[in-house]
């Protein structure tokens, strides 16, 4: 395999995709059930668990429908069938427009059409014809500059910081080298290792802007009156060794190597520059990566020391351990054995090397193991309560 490119299907729009699926979103939670009732009946269909759309503020009202909608025109996805309800407060009229400008998207109403058997009967049919014409595409070589790629870790223990998070850091500096689009992410997760981050940011509105996300981050959650600094490490993280929230937060940033910050995103928002860029996103791990694949990301890589079998609804998971115990215990559950670099048979750079081979088998089609069991784990960031 060319170490510059790899097998994806070109898009109209220019972007590239690593998958065809069609998106099935449940536009409120009363019509969830329906959407996966649709989904579960066709190969290729991938659901967006979302069950919110009513009783929000209207900051979560404005941000589901956006992120939503750039779910129907991600990369992986060549068409997206909504299904509403018919009197939630969000407004899937307005979500099918904004989901417009990828493959085809239509908008079912379980009101009018009469309940959830006809809706699930005319919902199967519109996935299976737009499965239909995604199998139809073929695969043409794309260079690496094309992908956008998630960072994330969840579960994790000591050996995180000893060898998988360095791992995917050399894996993170060969991606940015390619010309490609790498994010790092969970900024609570973070705290303790901003200055290493500003240190290595592009420009000085970089450095503000990294200093300013981990300020908000602090004033918010202390705002909680919860000890957040006590909550972290959290008992797992104790429990694998990590003694404190600074020496968590500085295994983490580990994640992103050497490659200087170019850019500072929002919740969901796509890059706009290759390189490596960070987003503000919780440390939850289905909130941090439903975020990184609104943004673009075709595939997310994911560290777990002691294991995390989680995976995404339209973008391939890959799962990282540098525990040679959570390997031989949770193995069918990971994609790739980092702890021989602990072993002393393999170093940082040969495992990221690994990886980054592996990243671009994915993105040719190989699946991940939470493909293959079916992981779809989505859960969106909200602002405020549910009222």
């Amino acid at each position: 395999m060319s170490m510059d490119s790899f097998q994806g299907y070109m898009r109209a729009d220019g972007s590239v995709g690593a998958r065809n699926l069609v998106a099935v979103i449940p536009s409120c939670g009363c019509s969830q059930h329906a959407a996966a009732l649709i989904a579960a009946q066709v190969r290729g269909a991938a659901l967006l668990n979302y069950t919110g759309g009513c009783g929000e503020i209207a900051g979560d009202m404005a941000r589901a429908t956006e992120l939503l909608a750039q779910y129907a025109r991600h990369p992986n996805v060549v068409g997206a069938v909504i299904v509403s309800l018919g009197c939630e407060t969000l407004d899937a009229h307005r979500l099918a427009e904004l989901a417009a400008g990828g493959g085809p998207v239509e908008l079912l109403t379980i009101q009018e059409l009469g309940g959830t058997a006809r809706t699930v009967s005319r919902g199967v049919d519109l996935v299976q014809k737009m499965a239909a014409r995604a199998a139809s595409l073929e695969r043409e070589d794309c260079p690496v500059a094309s992908l956008t790629i998630g960072l994330e870790c969840g579960g994790s223990d000591a050996t995180s910081g000893m060898a998988a998070n360095p791992a995917m850091g050399a894996f993170s500096d060969l991606m940015v080298a390619q010309g490609a689009r790498v994010i790092l992410a969970e900024t609570s997760e973070l705290l303790g290792a901003e200055h290493i981050m500003v240190d290595r940011a592009a420009t000085p509105d970089v450095a503000r802007a990294l200093l300013s996300t981990v300020e908000d981050c602090e004033r918010w959650l202390k705002a909680t009156g919860e000890d957040f600094m006590g909550k972290q490490p959290s008992p797992g993280n104790v429990r694998g060794g990590i003694t404190t929230v600074e020496e968590k937060a500085l295994g983490d940033v580990l994640k992103g190597g050497h490659s200087p910050f170019v850019q500072v995103l929002g919740y969901g928002q796509r890059p706009s520059v290759p390189g490596l860029s960070f987003m503000d996103t919780p440390g939850n791990d289905p909130a941090s990566v439903t975020g990184l694949v609104a943004a673009g990301c075709q595939i997310v890589t994911f560290t777990t020391g002691r294991g995390n079998p989680m995976g995404n609804a339209v973008a391939p998971v890959v799962k990282i351990t540098g525990n040679a115990r959570t390997w031989a215990h949770m193995g069918a559950d990971m994609d790739l054995d980092a702890s021989t670099i602990i072993a002393g048979s393999e170093s940082v750079e040969q495992v990221g090397a690994r990886l980054y081979e592996l990243v671009l088998r994915v993105a040719s089609g190989t699946r991940t193991v939470a493909e293959t069991l079916g992981h779809e784990e989505f859960s969106m960031l909200r602002l405020g309560p549910v009222y």
